[in-house]
């Protein structure tokens, strides 16, 4: 009976050093695929190193470049089944950096603790966005609906409007509404409102309003495509998340 005890332990005991040696040497490329990430508007055009020490070049969420990414796999939520990245590309004089963590398990996405600054680049033309600031986001879809999300937005405009003072841009916090990912943002004023709401298959709307009656606007603003409305104008754009660059 104690050989048959040794033995059994001996099998449990090779059987954890060959699962610890998988996970050791997993390259970090094969545990992006097995999550099911690269299917979540994720990729990259290069995948390499282990999962505990790897690199990901440029890497995009959808439309915004995410830039050449430092990842490693937490070790903890793979006994679960999830595979959740810590990502960090180092701040500079010319860029501010990143830091987040992405993780995806069955039907949920969950997006971590995310700080940066990404280029809107054409995703949201005609509207004229620059770039949007993320601190300390967060943000859980599950079955395309948004189960929550915190965090503050900051959403700038590159936009010479008469009377109107957009250098600091539009700020809020990211809230979930009735499934959707909305950013309520507002600038100092509280006379500019954006409203951006994004939806779990990627589908997103984005309405800017601007509070006033400036003489000049009436023939401005009409040339950059917002439409005259009670109390001011608005421009309102809307598309498919990953199919504008």
């Amino acid at each position: 009976m104690k050989k048959r005890g040794s033995r059994a332990l001996i099998y449990v005991l090779a059987i954890a050093a060959l699962i610890i040696l998988t996970l050791a040497l997993m390259p970090l490329k094969l545990a992006v695929g097995l999550a099911g990430l690269e299917d979540s508007r994720f990729s990259a055009r290069d995948i390499t190193g282990t999962i505990w020490n790897g690199r990901i070049e440029q890497a995009r969420m959808g439309p915004f470049a995410l830039g050449d990414l430092n990842a490693s796999v937490r070790f903890f939520p793979l006994l679960t089944g999830r595979v959740t990245m810590d990502l960090d590309r180092p701040a500079s004089a010319e860029d501010s950096g990143l830091t987040a963590a992405i993780s995806k398990q069955g039907s949920d996405m969950l997006v971590e603790n995310a700080t940066t600054m990404l280029s809107v680049g054409q995703a949201l033309a005609p509207m004229p966005v620059t770039n949007i600031s993320l601190d300390d986001f967060s943000t859980r879809f599950s079955a395309g609906r948004c189960q929550s999300a915190s965090g503050r937005v900051r959403l700038s405009l590159d936009a010479n409007i008469p009377g109107l003072d957009l250098k600091q841009g539009l700020l809020g916090n990211a809230i979930c509404d009735d499934g959707v990912l909305v950013l309520p943002l507002t600038s100092g004023s509280g006379m500019e409102e954006l409203t951006l709401k994004i939806e779990g298959n990627g589908f997103y709307t984005a309405r800017l309003f601007l509070n006033g009656n400036e003489r000049a606007w009436t023939l401005l603003l009409p040339t950059l495509g917002f439409q005259q409305l009670p109390g001011g104008y608005a421009i309102t754009v809307a598309g498919q998340l990953g199919q504008k660059g």
